[in-house]
């Protein structure tokens, strides 16, 4: 199987990926943002060179956010690019770091852990 980063273009449809995936048990990651900024683009790379090792166990979704505007309020999307906060996400650039960082998380969530600290 081929795994990619999906461009979701509303709030039903981030709805309803979020939804099948919660029911196939493997972790959502979402990257919100402008997809012409360069910082974006640096991460959309990084998703994508991690896409077919973290592929089995987290869907990877970008999202525009000015195309799908209900999220913007509810999580404060202000800036240019969001994944997640309290994560140098440089150190990850090179999609090796991150793809680790994705499996760990995943590992502990299957094993019942609800919040995970990776330093």
């Amino acid at each position: 199987m081929s795994y990619h980063v999906e461009h979701l273009h509303s709030v039903q449809a981030v709805d309803d990926a979020v939804n099948r995936e919660g029911e196939s048990g493997r972790l959502v990651v979402v990257r919100f943002g402008r997809g012409g900024d360069d910082g974006c683009a640096r991460l959309d790379a990084a998703l994508a060179a991690a896409a077919e090792r973290i592929g089995p166990v987290a869907a990877l979704y970008a999202v525009d956010i000015d195309e799908a505007r209900g999220f913007n309020v509810m999580y404060e999307l202000h800036g240019p690019c969001t994944l997640m906060d309290d994560i140098d996400w440089a150190a990850y650039y090179s999609g090796g770091g991150f793809a680790g960082l994705v499996q760990a998380v995943h590992e502990r969530a299957k094993a019942g852990r609800l919040l995970v600290i990776v330093d």
